[in-house]
């Protein structure tokens, strides 16, 4: 009997084993797999979304628009961050080249790199975010503050914020048996740093100014709904129905964009927190360790390729026609090629970029369409 129970005990071992090496074998097939093909399609949809996004921000008429400046220039930096940090974590991790494990100065620069490029694209879009806020409010101080001359200024503050706030970087990471933080209070102080100041922070105040923007558009509704006709304009049904349903699509892709933004970034910044804070994995836990953070990291390089597409699948009506206008208008006059020919039976008296006029509807309609061409 006692022979019997051993013989058992063996067999539910080794089928145990077996199992846990057949889990290990299929976890491992699947990183490599994800790792290889991953970083290759983020790079051909990213590369090709960034290029749609700088057409169309570069066209006549944007060039001179504080928030196209804003998506132009986090565009740039969108592509930096796919361009180089991709591209090296593929060759490393399939191309042996680990240049990052070996040179001490390769290792900080790109510890460096892949931290401040991607900061400073995610606080160009809140700066965009808090455009379109300003540009709603009813006061005319605020709505002042959406010009391309204070553009210039902000995103260079931007820049030297992003650059300077990552600075700790240089000295944290070092050459250990790889390229890592520095143990004690270096990887606890990176791993809050990189949660809150690149994750919650930013995407956080992108949900308020997004909320703002929002109760700003209704004021402004209901203003209109007190004083319909305001003795300067004539908006008939049709045309203030189609204010409303291009008012509540460019707020529904703002909140897609945060919420999937958000979802993207907090996923791999709380893992990552967790992997430079706690003990690592150990045995056949390593497998899902290793699995875990090449699909949390392709997840943070997705967040940077998304915003061309996201765009268009809450527009799927209109960004194509958008894109094509904008970039085969040679007259300059794309906001006629948006908005169709005038109505002769409506008069308009508000000019769209006199930021001393009074905020309405159709203001809303005119100046949204440039400013939720594209965002993250």
């Amino acid at each position: 009997m006692r022979v019997l129970n051993n013989t058992l005990n063996k067999n539910v071992t080794m089928s145990n084993i077996n199992i846990s090496l057949s889990f290990i074998t299929k976890i491992q097939f699947v990183t490599f797999q994800m790792t290889y093909y991953g970083p290759i399609i983020l790079l051909i949809i990213g590369i090709f979304g960034c290029s749609c996004n700088f057409l169309t921000f570069t066209s006549r008429k944007l060039r001179k628009n504080s928030c196209a400046f804003y998506f132009l220039c986090s565009t740039i930096f969108e592509f930096l961050t796919i361009s180089f940090g991709l591209t090296t974590r593929l060759a490393a991790d399939h191309f042996h080249w680990n240049l990052q494990n070996k040179s001490r100065f390769f290792c900080k620069f790109r510890a460096y790199y892949v931290s401040t490029v991607p900061l400073i694209a995610t606080y160009l879009i809140l700066l965009s975010a808090l455009d379109r806020c300003t540009l709603t409010s009813v006061h005319v101080r605020l709505r002042s503050l959406s010009q391309i001359k204070i553009a210039y200024r902000n995103v260079l503050i931007v820049i030297i914020i992003g650059l300077l706030s990552c600075s700790h970087i240089l000295f944290s990471y070092d050459l250990r048996s790889k390229c890592a933080t520095l143990p004690g209070m270096y990887t606890i102080f990176d791993g809050m740093f990189v949660v809150f100041w690149l994750g919650f922070i930013p995407h956080g105040m992108m949900l308020i100014f997004a909320f703002i923007t929002l109760m700003n558009i209704r004021r402004a509704r209901q203003q209109m709904t007190i004083r319909p006709i305001m003795k300067t304009m004539h908006i008939n049904q049709k045309q203030s129905q189609h204010n409303h349903k291009t008012n509540a699509q460019l707020v529904l892709m703002m909140l897609v964009q945060i919420g999937l933004s958000s979802l993207l970034i907090l996923t791999r910044m709380i893992y990552y927190a967790y992997y430079i804070v706690c003990p690592l994995f150990t045995g056949d836990a390593k497998a899902l360790g290793s699995f875990l953070m090449s699909f949390t990291t392709l997840l943070y390089y997705a967040n940077y390729v998304k915003s061309f597409y996201i765009y268009t699948l809450t527009n799927l009506s209109d960004m194509p026609n958008w894109n094509i206008r904008c970039l085969k208008s040679d007259n300059g006059k794309i906001l006629s090629s948006i908005l169709g020919p005038p109505n002769t039976s409506s008069t308009m008296a508000v000019d769209i970029r006199n930021t001393s006029s009074p905020i309405t509807p159709h203001t809303l309609h005119c100046e949204f369409f440039f400013f939720f061409a594209s965002e993250i």
